[in-house]
């Protein structure tokens, strides 16, 4: 085994959130020779991250990511960052259900905050009105809908059929969101500031891992790319995301899933009355965000993923079992969401903001993520190269806001100074699917087949 030093040659495969960041803080820690591939130039219409924008918040079920999303926070602060991150906060609720945990996640991930993150900012919600006295244009929607239907009126929110409230939550100062695709060009800029060589098209497509020769020792010495370029590196990081079963088999560990991702074009007079708002979420409903200046407000709801499930070919022509595989907008850009992704989506609406749940949509499309099993990452060597072969990917759907430091625990892990108790939860661990089944609920949810949908390819981009 080569000894890593910062002259030691580095290849990270995928040029997205895990990928960019890892190369920034290899830089940063001083490793001279990394070079970054992917089939597409920086930033990535495959990458999850190639949206208008990204929450950044601390709440979650989990402490460890509690943790880690407050220390991301603190760096979207840096200068750096001045012009894409907008520190709005967001509104973060439950609508009382237990389908999904709705109700479990919205109460341990606001105690996370509480316990582990920076609880200063936190305004209790314990109604919608509450919320419509704090952003009164929130008030305004719902007023608007009682109008149009002849629904309640007072402000008061009607209990749902089980006599729960329809709404509590919070207020959280300490959140925002990030000019994503702007965010990732910064990145880029700053590793070619300090090294980092990016190589894309065909001569950074990897398609194939190249094997050491010494069979009783394994090693992967580097990649094949589509025009048979060859590049060697004494270690690779497999950062490819949504792709990552198109180059190894994970073994159930991961699977590729898509959001639905709706557009709604604001009149000016609505842009005016909106522009101010947080970010709204409501805990594994749907979230959506302040309009851009364009007047374009970005809805997705999470009643609804997707799957799209192909057999499987590798590059030597042989055909492997059926997995979850991307099918993005940058290959197929008339695609847009299946129609049952609209439908659920303009529902959504009417529960958050109602003046919209009958909007005509502008645009749509699928944002592809890869979900671990137990929703954990996966950052650590591969059996396959257990000392060459370093996988960074797993992002659940939640760790663009990580763009600033999860490349710090991928240099850690390069390293082996991770701590033990992090390292032990993002190993390589297909020993562990199946084996925690309440942990792997989320994952394991109903998914809908792109096969089995209506309504999603086209060539139009309007539904």
């Amino acid at each position: 085994m080569p000894q890593l030093t910062h002259s030691s040659p580095i290849i990270i495969v995928g040029a997205g959130v895990f990928g960019l960041s890892s190369a920034w803080w290899l830089a940063r820690a001083g490793y001279r020779n990394v070079r970054v591939l992917d089939r597409w130039p920086v930033p990535s219409p495959s990458s999850a991250g190639y949206d208008r924008n990204k929450i950044i918040r601390t709440e979650y079920p989990d402490d460890i990511y509690s943790v880690l999303s407050q220390e991301a926070i603190e760096l979207w602060r840096d200068p750096l960052w001045k012009d894409v991150f907008h520190p709005t906060g967001w509104i973060y609720g439950t609508d009382g259900s237990q389908d999904q945990d709705r109700e479990k996640t919205f109460t341990t991930a606001v105690s996370n905050t509480r316990a582990l993150g920076d609880p200063s900012k936190i305004i209790e919600l314990p109604d919608w009105q509450a919320a419509f006295e704090l952003y009164p244009a929130l008030g305004y929607a719902h007023d608007r809908r009682r109008a149009q239907v002849g629904e309640y009126a007072g402000g008061q929110p009607v209990p749902s059929p089980d006599g729960k409230p329809t709404f509590r939550g919070i207020y959280n100062g300490n959140a925002g969101w990030v000019e994503s695709t702007n965010a990732m060009l910064i990145l880029k800029r700053e590793c070619e500031r300090l090294g980092v060589e990016f190589v894309a098209g065909e001569s950074g497509t990897v398609v194939e891992f190249l094997h050491g020769a010494d069979k009783t020792h394994p090693r992967i010495v580097g990649v094949r790319t589509e025009n048979n370029t060859t590049w060697y590196a004494d270690k690779i990081i497999v950062a490819a995301g949504a792709y990552s079963e198109t180059l190894l088999d994970f073994k159930n560990q991961l699977h590729a899933s898509g959001y639905c991702v709706t557009h709604i074009r604001m009149s000016e007079e609505q842009y005016q009355r909106y522009k101010g708002l947080p970010v709204l979420n409501i805990a594994r409903r749907g979230y959506c965000f302040p309009p851009n200046e364009d007047r374009i407000f970005k809805i997705c709801n999470l009643d609804i993923t997707v799957v799209n499930r192909e057999r499987w070919a590798d590059p030597r022509g042989a055909h492997g079992e059926v997995r979850s595989l991307p099918r993005d907008q940058a290959y197929h850009p008339t695609d847009t969401q299946p129609r049952v992704g609209r439908e659920k989506t303009l529902e959504f609406a009417r529960y958050i903001l109602p003046e919209f749940g009958d909007a005509e949509v502008e645009s749509s499309k699928v944002c592809w993520d890869v979900e671990t099993h137990d929703d954990n990452w996966i950052v650590g060597y591969h059996e396959d190269g257990p000392d060459s072969l370093f996988i960074a990917t797993g992002g659940s759907g939640y760790t663009f806001k990580n763009l600033t430091n999860i490349g710090k625990y991928v240099v850690q892990g390069l390293e082996g100074t991770l701590s033990e108790e992090w390292k032990d939860l993002w190993r390589w661990r297909p020993d562990r699917v199946g084996v925690y089944p309440e942990r792997e609920g989320r994952n394991a949810r109903f998914k809908y087949d792109l096969r089995d949908c209506e309504g999603w390819k086209h060539h139009a981009v309007r539904l």
